[in-house]
């Protein structure tokens, strides 16, 4: 389904171009925000020469959720036969540096975007401002959870994708959901569930995602894999299964395998090339 894995590339229109590597159907830049400080981190960005829509995946705004983050390195060495892929795999560097949730002041990275306001620290402004540069047609922000979700955030929200609120996007988040657990989940209890996004006037709040879908009518996803328990690769697969089916119909024109043929054509090969923590009860 996805053809995986070029050099590391991409890029960002919030600073200047480091790196550059066009190809006949693939252009790819990269940059960074923040560049010698703590919170120094790269953007990446793939263009195909097809039309198609712009995808934004984002990992790492908590430092402890690895899946997450390593998906999304991953994710940004994809090759795509459309449209624009960004990534910013390792959103709060600090935080991952020191495999923490939050960075050395213990801000939660992912509590600084209010909807119709300035975001309210400097890293989060930087990371706005690419998100809001690029436009992006759909937003998906991966993590990870040290519980399951069980329709409240009490006990934990891993196994599950979290949506902004439209029938299309519920659709395919459902969509993903059945496609992964039908074909990628071996034990019973971590099938994935979908559940729509907290309202503005309820918490948690200040969501990235929350913001891009409200602020900028984006699709907007949040995944959430199971910390404990499952091994690291199997959630990394977890992420860039669900990913793929999030995003196939736009970024991949040809599938050279699909999900719902017998177990001999749609176990893991197409995803071996891409192998691929978690905020404590909630994103």
């Amino acid at each position: 389904m996805l053809t995986a894995a070029a050099s590391c590339a991409l890029a960002s229109v919030a600073g200047a171009d480091s790196s550059e590597e066009s190809g006949s159907d693939l252009s790819r830049h990269s940059s960074q925000i923040f560049e010698g400080t703590d919170h120094e981190t790269t953007v990446y960005r793939t263009v195909a020469n097809a039309d198609g829509p712009t995808v934004l995946v984002i990992g790492g705004i908590h430092g402890n959720e690895v899946a997450g983050y390593e998906a999304a390195s991953a994710i940004s060495e994809w090759e795509i036969d459309a449209g624009t892929l960004v990534t910013i795999p390792h959103a709060n560097a600090e935080a991952v540096e020191r495999q923490t949730r939050t960075d050395d002041d213990g801000v939660d990275l992912n509590r600084q975007f209010p909807e119709d306001k300035e975001p309210t620290t400097d890293l989060a402004r930087e990371l706005w401002n690419v998100v809001d540069d690029y436009d992006p047609d759909v937003v998906i922000d991966l993590h990870e959870s040290i519980g399951i979700y069980a329709g409240g955030p009490v006990d934990g929200v891993g196994q599950a994708i979290f949506h902004s609120d439209s029938t299309e996007t519920a659709t395919d988040a459902e969509q993903a959901a059945d496609t992964v657990n039908r074909n990628h989940v071996d034990e019973p209890g971590f099938e994935f569930k979908t559940d729509t996004f907290a309202k503005p006037e309820n918490e948690p709040s200040g969501l990235l995602v929350h913001k891009a879908a409200r602020d900028l009518n984006a699709q907007s996803f949040l995944i959430e894999t199971l910390s404990r328990g499952p091994d690291l690769e199997t959630r990394i697969h977890w992420h860039t299964r669900l990913v793929t089916n999030l995003i196939e119909e736009g970024l991949f024109e040809t599938k050279t395998t699909t999900d719902d043929s017998t177990d001999e054509t749609s176990d893991d090969s197409d995803d071996e090339s891409v192998i691929e923590q978690c905020p404590e009860n909630a994103s």
